[in-house]
């Protein structure tokens, strides 16, 4: 498992093919913000420390792909999360 301070907001986070998801806005002791979209429909979702697979190079890889992060974490409304990017 990861631990919250290997996670900084602004990294960028990936599937586990590599596609980008997002960028991490918040971190918690149990999980973090991903933040994805454009300014007009941007959301972000709760995501717990265990579906990290690893970090490379600043980047966050998860251990599974974006149906489970819009399915699986809980959205967070707009006005509970700051966006830094």
């Amino acid at each position: 498992m990861v631990e919250p301070s290997e996670l900084r907001t602004g990294m960028p986070v990936f599937t586990h093919r590599g596609e980008k998801l997002g960028y991490v806005v918040e971190v918690t002791d149990a999980e973090f913000i991903v933040e994805r979209g454009m300014l007009v429909w941007r959301k972000g979702y709760a995501v717990p420390l265990d579906d990290v697979r690893e970090i490379v190079a600043d980047e966050v890889y998860l251990h599974h792909g974006p149906d489970s992060l819009l399915s699986g974490p809980r959205e967070i409304a707009p006005t509970a999360r700051r966006t830094t990017h």
